[in-house]
């Protein structure tokens, strides 16, 4: 099996900085490791204004880099890589709520992440926050990780509808991110990963400006990461780029020996 990857991030068009972050790191170059191929993915999108905002992306993906890699190099056995995950998220947010306690200027910022950790044919993701993972099969596109906002959950508990949320004062609120509480839970993924199957990463900055469908057709026609990925951040600039846009984009190529299978009898939600 193998993986090509890419990761962008841009401005986009309103804001005069950039709040978000990414990682895209392939760590067969780093080291050998019982997996291949072994990579590492991310996007996080900052709160708390110029400072903070950066600040606090800047450090999640910072510490989730420094985490898997010290872990994963230590000699060790293999560690349990929905573990290792956690670890690095609960990691974060304690560098993240520290810095902010420290700092008045920093007070109250936070920030979404979304990480995948792929590893063989197995995808092991983690999300706090609304930052995004997507997985394309067979030109059809389904989310993965679940929003932590309000107006996702006013969705799942059907109290509002989505014509009511877009005219509520709440709807881009969201309701855990990391550095805002001495104590995060992120939740957890896990899939197998099919021959021709895509990854995508992103910040509301895309997903809020570029229709899941619209998504699902550009990849279907761009094929490679990169020109999907630079596709998808045009396409969000040209509905406005009211937001910081990030993306991750990875597929899977050829070598894979897993098992053909349903969309639904390989995405599996740990608790």
């Amino acid at each position: 099996m193998q993986l090509e990857a890419f990761g962008h991030t841009d401005v986009g068009q309103t804001r005069g900085w950039n709040e978000d972050n990414y990682l895209c790191l392939d760590l067969n170059e780093r080291g050998v490791f019982p997996w291949r191929p072994l990579q590492l993915m991310a996007v996080a999108d900052g709160i708390g204004g110029h400072a903070g905002g950066e600040l606090a992306s800047s450090l999640a993906v910072d510490v989730l880099r420094e985490t898997i890699l010290s872990r994963l190099g230590n000699g060790g056995p293999p560690p349990d890589l929905r573990e290792l995950l956690k670890d690095a998220n609960e990691t974060a947010n304690a560098r993240i709520f520290a810095a902010a306690s420290a700092d008045e200027d920093c007070k109250g910022m936070g920030t979404t992440l979304a990480a995948v950790l792929v590893a063989g044919d197995r995808a092991v993701i983690s999300n706090v926050g609304d930052s995004r993972v997507y997985l394309v099969r067979e030109n059809a596109l389904r989310q993965v990780s679940q929003d932590h906002s309000w107006a996702a959950e006013q969705l799942r508990l059907k109290i509002l509808t989505e014509q009511e949320i877009r005219k509520s004062p709440f709807k881009n609120m969201i309701t855990r991110s990391l550095g805002y509480d001495a104590k995060i839970e992120a939740d957890t993924f896990e899939m197998v990963l099919l021959e021709d199957d895509y990854l995508l990463l992103c910040t509301d900055g895309l997903y809020g400006l570029v229709d899941t469908e619209l998504i699902a057709k550009t990849v279907k026609r761009k094929k490679t990461p990169e020109k999907i990925c630079r596709k998808l951040i045009q396409k969000a600039n040209l509905n406005g780029g009211r937001d910081n846009i990030t993306a991750v984009v990875a597929h899977v190529q050829s070598g894979l020996q897993a098992p053909k299978a349903p969309l639904s009898d390989t995405v599996k939600i740990e608790r």
